[in-house]
């Protein structure tokens, strides 16, 4: 049987041996399910860049991915695919995913945008003020399924969104991955981005080092979660021993 390294960190190493942790089971199973989960995603890929998918495959494909979005992302794309006075748009273009994103001020891409210098009310200034036109479906199936109402540029963003996931072994679909999207795809959306100043690969060490951040934030928490019960462990014993010992100690 072939075989494969696994590199841990120290620590993690050290607790799945203490744990008694069975690493070839859990990794055969970790490794037939990433398999399967970037199989589909592929697949999902290579049909939203195809331009002859039929919308109700890209309906069945978006509710697939909508399980791995961040609440922020699916509310993005809720703004997206509606106009100013709350319908549902027809085509929605690569300009709307991105009002979209700039339209929520908190979420992970638009402080992106930030800390990279980004002017973002000038750039949600030049998002309004575009007129370009953008390849959409000939016909709208269905209000719901937005994938089926998406514009080849937007198409291409949601793909080249899911293409980073796989990259950077994400397992879950952000407002950070759809920017990425937009900025590593074509269209009025990718012009603009770029136009500001705003580039894929730096937009990419960014989003890795967010992902890190995040990562070190929680094992700080857990590291003081375990600190705080040790505390009230040690003040119960001393409490029981007190008790223990009658009123005369």
């Amino acid at each position: 049987m072939p075989k494969i390294n696994v590199y841990l960190p120290e620590a993690l190493a050290s607790a799945v041996k203490e744990a008694n942790v069975p690493v070839s089971a859990v990794c055969q199973a970790a490794l037939t399910d990433a398999v399967q989960r970037i199989g589909r995603t592929r697949k999902g890929i290579m049909a939203l860049r195809d331009p002859a998918t039929p919308a109700a495959l890209l309906g069945r494909i978006g509710e697939g991915i909508r399980t791995r979005m961040t609440p922020r992302l699916l509310a993005a794309l809720e703004t997206a695919g509606r106009d100013a006075k709350g319908r549902a748009r027809g085509p929605v273009s690569s300009l709307d995913l991105l009002r979209g994103l700039l339209d929520d001020g908190e979420n992970l891409a638009v402080r992106l945008l930030l800390s990279q210098g980004i002017d973002i009310d000038a750039l949600a200034g030049a998002v309004r003020a575009s007129h370009a036109d953008e390849s959409g479906p000939t016909a709208v199936e269905s209000a719901d399924a937005l994938l089926g109402r998406l514009t080849m540029p937007g198409r291409l963003a949601c793909a080249a969104a899911l293409e980073a996931v796989v990259e950077l072994g994400h397992n879950y679909l952000g407002c950070e991955h759809l920017l990425l999207g937009l900025v590593a795809g074509d269209g009025p959306a990718h012009d603009i981005l770029v136009d500001h100043g705003v580039q894929a690969p730096a937009l990419r060490q960014a989003i890795n080092a967010a992902a890190a951040g995040v990562v070190l934030e929680r094992s700080r928490s857990a590291e003081r979660s375990d600190a705080t019960v040790a505390e009230l462990a040690r003040r119960l014993d001393a409490i029981e021993r007190r008790l223990a010992a009658g009123p005369d100690e």
